[in-house]
């Protein structure tokens, strides 16, 4: 693929999604910079705000951070974009990540996600002609991304959902990148001559994603050399069954809301197949903990064993499930950082 088309495919993507406001999440790195330098050549063209935004995470050392957070400031001064860096303090995620029970990938994505959303809310806040301007966070993720969280995922033991093939466009975040491979990006920036930055987090095989990316996906392309297209057709498929399951699931599990809880009849609930119980109390629980499923730290294990009828109560971390004759009630421990959506 040649620069105009990964440029045209981009284009593409913002008209099908349009926004007052696009803030770019620019880590650095290969895909991140590529999504930069094609929205900034497509800006020449087209009439929106282009904005980007960095975390300095405070994990890795000193150095290698603020020297990718001075490439990005770099890069969008030459491309002429407003760039916010956003630096965590050093032991902040990991603080975070084991009050929560949650890895450091998980704890710095929530963290990263969080400034994410708080700048795209800021820069939303400006109006034009008396109307609000609606910000969208622009993410880099490729259609190789999608297919190394499927894998892990897999091996997690995931549902349809987890399953399900990254969207291209989910709440504020748009993915204009999802459907080009790495080897696109590579090629555009290689035909553009612009540098990018390397993570050495990303050589570190303890994390997941790189175990399955130099480890796996190697074994794969030599013993399987079809399998992302298999990887494509079966993530193709889940998104499918999970929208067929969610709505079914909605539609017959009613919660109703209390105090910090919510509540559904005992009799209904298990009159119903097993998957649609076990989306039924994922729905529950994106209700009253919106990031508990994102970050792993409810155990789709532990949600089958309560739908098989042979447990009375259970902890799920941040929150605990029981049942009587009469009612199912999922509720949230006391902690101040909760929150609850009804």
């Amino acid at each position: 693929m040649n620069s105009i088309n990964l440029e045209d495919t981009v284009a593409a993507v913002l008209e099908k999604y349009p926004a007052g406001v696009y803030l770019a999440a620019v880590s650095g790195g290969a895909d991140s910079t590529a999504m930069l330098a094609a929205l900034a050549a497509i800006k020449e063209r087209k009439d929106f705000d282009l904005h980007c935004i960095h975390i300095e995470h405070g994990i890795r050392p000193a150095d290698e951070s603020q020297g990718d957070a001075a490439f990005v400031r770099s890069l969008c001064e030459k491309l002429n974009v407003p760039c916010r860096v956003v630096s965590i303090a050093p032991g902040r995620i990991a603080a975070d990540a084991k009050e929560r029970g949650i890895g450091i990938e998980a704890a710095a994505r929530r963290c990263r996600r969080r400034a994410w959303f708080r700048e795209a809310a800021r820069l939303g806040e400006r109006t034009e002609a008396g109307g609000e301007v609606r910000a969208r966070v622009l993410t880099a993720h490729t259609a190789d991304d999608m297919r190394e969280t499927v894998l892990m995922r897999f091996l997690r033991g995931a549902g349809p959902s987890g399953l399900a093939a990254m969207p291209v466009s989910r709440g504020r975040i748009l993915r204009p990148l999802i459907s080009l491979s790495r080897r696109d990006v590579l090629n555009y920036l290689g035909e553009k001559n612009i540098l990018w930055r390397e993570d050495s987090t990303n050589a570190d095989i303890r994390f997941l994603r790189n175990r399955v990316r130099r480890c796996l996906i190697p074994l794969l392309e030599e013993s399987f050399p079809s399998w992302r297209g298999g990887i494509t057709a079966l993530a193709q498929t889940q998104s499918l069954a999970a929208a067929f399951i969610q709505r079914e699931a909605a539609l017959r599990i009613q919660w109703q809301p209390a105090p910090c809880s919510l509540c559904t009849g005992t009799e209904t609930f298990f009159a119903q197949p097993p998957i649609i119980r076990e989306e039924a109390l994922f729905q529950a629980i994106d209700r009253l903990l919106p990031s508990a499923r994102a970050h792993h730290t409810i155990k789709r294990k532990n949600i089958r064993r309560f739908c098989k009828g042979g447990v009375t109560a259970i902890n799920l971390g941040p929150l605990r499930l029981t049942k009587n004759a009469r009612q199912i009630t999922i509720s949230l421990f006391s902690d101040p950082r909760s929150r609850i959506r009804l």
